[in-house]
């Protein structure tokens, strides 16, 4: 017995049964395509989204369009409406005509319906149509043409909205401030003075001060973190926050001028930011974070510091942090958080009490980098090293030897930080460094000659070379490799050393080498054929060294060179499935800044599952030429990782085609992560479309 064909299964009593058989259905076949368009008004979500998916494949719109209007206006029931809506969303500007005409004409529910499609398709073709809808019979239609106007944005939709909220129409006043908000725009600040005497349009009239760049504007939204209703006060601060995202400066400046002011006549304003930190609106909570830093006291450190356990929310808090009156209430409140608050809470006090550079900063840290095995003793080091104070390089010299080579590294960085303080403390630190180095091994010890050492500290670095721990060899090539980035040494004297360092038995010394390599070109261009062929060649062959490191950085180096000959032997390393993600991003890298990655390479990188992948085949797609490169940077940034968005806002900027400025400006409204929509925003600004 045959089994039944689609048609039939499609009409099955059994739902999985439609379900299968919609999937398999051919839209460019017209009985099937008939029966698609049945299988809208399915009862079953999953075959009407099935149907909506068949139907985003035809290739001729035109096809389906009659009957997917047809349901668009006619549906049977809700879920048929909104599945004809989808369809006609996934046919994108090829639906635009004919839904523009549904829009002039037929009942309410058919205008209103289609308004919301044009919205969803975003083509400015349709703005004007639109905007004549501000003025629809039907309050539905008004209201529905107003939050359209808001998704395809554009400067003719946000007039369009800013003369709307001169209506006698409240619903549409507020669908319109609402959208003006999504289009991060501003109506001018004496309307929104106005507006604001409406207590149910306060909300939506603050978040659209988040854009305002006007003084007087600025202020009404400082002023909205002294309302006494909590909604009003939340959106004050996310209109705060959107401003903060925005990342004007002179508008900043105004804003922190008039948000001090309202705090010093409202005490309780600075304890209703602390509380609101931490809340379901991320825009809110850096308006919170930032106000604080304008109006707060040394009590509102335990709400800053348990923002920071957000790490990206990190720098916010630390600038926050260190704009309160400094004094000793403040000291003290950041010393007793390192006893009560969490992991990065607690580092990130550390870090503000070195920039305080107080000595009640200096006791605590020396306490805390003195503490073996401690929790905080690695962040209390690198502390250290940020204040600057002299009087810590004892301590931290007794650490260059600590049998953690974290802890040990740490020491030698902190030291090396201090030594670029002054000339004097250089040549301490540098005589400190090479008498212990006379002694022992030590790899810390090289960290610091790289960093402060001069051509005299050369024989001291080869020593290290030939030393008889592997982690002292690797740590003198680093050392080698600084000295010749920042021509302290002669850089082919370096590059010869560094060459000779690839063929050492222990592969952290021969990872150490081929980037030390990298650092030098990088850091020193010199003529054409530069480095020389010896060295090219020994960091060809480092490619197929065992260790997957060593390979990643002989990669890397060859970007570095300008090797085009070695695309070949590259692009293969990227594409072999035994590399490893590190490898596979050394690979992707080096190409792309060869000028030369391989499209099918760049493609399987912005899918991968790696997140360091990914964010490489983002940034190679920006360089990869023609259509294929801006397909791959929409797909990016429309991934379910904040990361690769960010990643993609980055790499539209870099790409600088002006096809991607209203995904920007789209991306920048649309993304509920507010540091990804502030990337996004920087990118349609770079694009000329902000």
């Amino acid at each position: 017995m045959t089994a039944p064909d689609p048609h039939g299964r499609a009409r099955s009593g059994d739902e999985e049964l439609r379900y299968r058989a919609t999937c398999e259905l051919d839209p460019a076949t017209p009985s099937e395509l008939a029966v698609l368009l049945e299988a809208l008004a399915d009862a079953s979500w999953r075959v009407r989204a099935a149907a909506v998916e068949r139907l985003g494949a035809l290739r001729d719109p035109a096809l389906a369009l009659r009957g997917l209007l047809e349901a668009l206006g006619g549906g049977a029931t809700v879920g048929a409406r909104e599945a004809a809506a989808a369809a006609l969303q996934r046919l994108g500007a090829a639906a635009v005509p004919a839904v523009l005409e549904r829009l002039g004409g037929g009942d309410g529910d058919l205008r209103q319906a289609a308004a919301g499609v044009l919205g969803a398709i975003g083509d400015r073709r349709a703005v004007p149509a639109l905007a004549a809808r501000l003025a629809d019979a039907d309050p539905n239609v008004r209201a529905a043409a107003a939050e359209a106007l808001g998704r395809v944005g554009g400067p003719e939709a946000a007039g369009a909205l800013t003369a709307a909220l001169a209506s006698d129409d409240g619903t549409l006043r507020l669908a319109a401030l609402e959208a003006l908000g999504d289009l991060r725009a501003c109506p001018p600040a004496a309307l929104v003075a106005r507006i604001l005497a409406d207590p149910a349009l306060r909300r939506p009239a603050y978040r659209a001060l988040g854009a305002c760049g006007e003084p007087e504007g600025l202020r009404l939204l400082a002023q909205g973190l002294a309302e006494p209703a909590r909604g009003a006060r939340q959106a004050a601060l996310a209109g705060v926050g959107l401003q903060v995202a925005r990342d004007a400066a002179d508008a900043l400046g105004v804003l922190a001028a008039a948000v001090a002011e309202v705090g010093a006549r409202d005490s309780g304003v600075a304890d209703a930011c602390a509380a609101a930190i931490g809340g379901d609106d991320p825009h809110a909570t850096l308006g919170a974070i930032a106000a604080l830093g304008w109006l707060g006291g040394a009590r509102h450190v335990g709400a800053l510091l348990r923002a920071a356990e957000d790490e990206r929310l990190r720098p916010l808090v630390e600038d926050a942090l260190e704009r309160l009156p400094a004094g000793a209430e403040l000291r003290a409140a950041l010393a007793e958080a390192l006893g009560s608050q969490g992991p990065v809470g607690r580092l990130t006090a550390l870090a503000v009490l070195a920039r305080l550079g107080s000595p009640a900063a200096l006791e605590t840290l020396v306490r805390e980098a003195s503490d073996p095995g401690g929790f905080l003793q690695a962040e209390a080091v690198a502390a250290l090293g940020r204040l600057g104070d002299a009087r810590a390089v004892a301590p931290l010299a007794g650490l260059l030897g600590d049998e953690d080579p974290a802890v040990a590294g740490m020491a030698a960085n902190a030291l090396a930080r201090i030594g670029l303080q002054s000339s004097a403390s250089a040549a301490a630190v540098r005589a400190m460094a090479r008498a212990r180095a006379a002694v022992g091994a030590w790899p810390a010890l090289y960290r610091i000659l790289g960093a402060l050492g001069q051509a005299e500290d050369l024989p001291t670095i080869r020593d290290g070379l030939r030393a008889a721990a592997p982690a002292g060899r690797a740590a003198a090539a680093g050392a080698l490799a600084e000295l010749g980035r920042r021509g302290a040494a002669p850089a082919a004297a370096a590059l010869g050393e560094l060459a000779a360092a690839l063929r050492d038995p222990d592969w952290q010394v021969r990872a150490a080498a081929a980037s030390g390599c990298a650092e030098v070109v990088r850091a020193a261009p010199a003529a054409p054929g530069a480095p020389p062929p010896a060295v090219r060649a020994a960091l060809a062959a480092a490619l197929g060294d065992p260790e997957p490191a060593v390979r990643a950085a002989a990669a890397e180096a060859l970007g570095v060179a300008g090797a085009v000959e070695q695309a070949p032997a590259l692009a293969a390393l990227g594409r072999d499935p035994a590399s490893p993600p590190a490898v596979i991003v050394a690979a992707l890298h080096a190409l792309a800044g060869l000028g030369v990655p391989p499209a099918d390479l760049v493609t399987a990188a912005v899918g991968h599952a790696d997140p360091e992948v990914a964010k490489e085949g983002v940034a190679a797609a920006a360089r990869l030429e023609g259509p294929e490169g801006v397909r791959l940077l929409r797909e990016a940034a429309a991934s379910a990782r904040w990361d690769v968005r960010r990643a993609a806002a980055g790499a539209m900027a870099v790409r600088g085609d002006p096809a991607l400025g209203p995904d920007a400006v789209r991306l920048a409204a649309g993304d509920a992560d507010p540091l990804v929509a502030r990337a996004f925003a920087e990118a349609a600004r770079a694009l000329g479309a902000g």
